[in-house]
């Protein structure tokens, strides 16, 4: 079987990034001499040879990726992009950003960045909408597609280990003394369901159950996790502690306990995925699950730099740095 440009990149101990362009003679690349050997020496070792496809695909490409987010103003999508940047200048590429309701709608700008070259290939971020279906539909038939922070049976995708920062989240509850403990999901994508595992097995671990009252959908804005919340403490018998899949619903659950004159965390403990500068600015700060966002984003970026060199579709994880709990002031131990 062919060696592939990732065997190449770690024998070399170099990104899939850097192999591609040694191996078309970018002359922009700026690496030692010793690397670029080593590079074309282990190539040559493993018989590297990109594929037929992939050369083809170079001589059109417009060396320009593109970036669909939704709401452009959501502080988590800072750090991925930061990553995405970083590994596609080392490239040699540009990155283009764009909302995906927009690109959902197939205006001409859609349709240019789709179908007409003017980007090579597309990093998506999915929520679980029909717009989401939709690109994934007409952009994967075009150019090669890679979903970020989400897992896929047949596209490409890159993921966090969110049964680990769900499961490191709850245990921190436990160990406060917390065991009715609630969730607050964001429906409708693979890291949402990963992330409720993680949370079922540290409570199933330490002996407790999960009340399926308390599974509640918070996606992942301010007003939904607000009004999640609301809903879990109109219920006569209410958790002590929550997890929520995303740090902007985190505050609208902190927002709505206050509203519903609970002191946080001395009423109700709330631990939230991730971990964002101004969390800790908030009163009290939020205690947060930080995830490597940032390698996230760049990891994102080889991958589909590897499709584009003719690589195969595979699913990816990013476990270094593993996920870790800030602890800040929203989580205490319970109310006796």
């Amino acid at each position: 079987m062919r060696a592939s440009i990732t065997q190449v990149a770690r024998e070399a101990g170099v990104t899939p990034a850097v192999v591609s362009r040694v191996l078309n003679a970018d002359l922009t690349l700026r690496v030692r001499a010793e690397t670029r050997e080593r590079v074309l020496e282990v190539a040559r070792r493993l018989d590297y040879t990109p594929s037929r496809a992939a050369r083809s695909l170079r001589r059109s490409r417009s060396n320009a990726l593109g970036l669909a987010v939704h709401d452009m103003s959501n502080p988590l999508y800072g750090e991925i992009i930061q990553g995405a940047q970083r590994a596609v200048a080392a490239a040699g590429y540009a990155l283009l950003l764009a909302d995906v309701d927009g690109l959902a709608r197939g205006d001409e700008s859609a349709r240019k960045s789709l179908h007409g070259g003017a980007i090579d290939g597309l990093l998506l971020q999915r929520e679980g909408t029909g717009a989401d279906r939709t690109i994934i539909r007409d952009a994967s038939s075009h150019i090669p597609t890679v979903l970020i922070n989400d897992r896929s049976r047949t596209l490409a995708s890159v993921a966090l280990d969110d049964v680990e920062g769900a499961r490191i989240a709850t245990q921190h509850l436990i160990d406060l003394g917390h065991s009715r403990i609630a969730h607050l999901r964001s429906s409708g994508t693979q890291r949402s369901d990963a992330r409720l595992r993680g949370q079922r097995a540290a409570l199933a671990r330490a002996g407790f159950g999960l009340d399926e009252r308390w599974v509640l959908d918070g996606a992942h804005t301010i007003e939904r996790g607000y009004a999640a919340m609301r809903e879990l403490l109109a219920l006569p018998d209410r958790p002590s502690a929550v997890v929520v899949a995303n740090v902007l619903s985190g505050i609208g659950a902190m927002t709505a306990a206050r509203d519903a004159g609970l002191e946080v965390p001395v009423d109700i403990s709330i631990i939230a995925f991730h971990d964002v500068e101004y969390a800790a600015h908030l009163s009290p700060g939020l205690t947060a699950v930080a995830m490597p966002l940032g390698q996230l984003g760049a990891r994102s970026v080889e991958l589909l730099l590897e499709l584009l060199d003719g690589g195969t579709a595979r699913q990816v994880t990013v476990v270094d740095p593993a996920p870790r709990v800030v602890v800040r002031g929203s989580t205490a131990p319970p109310r006796p």
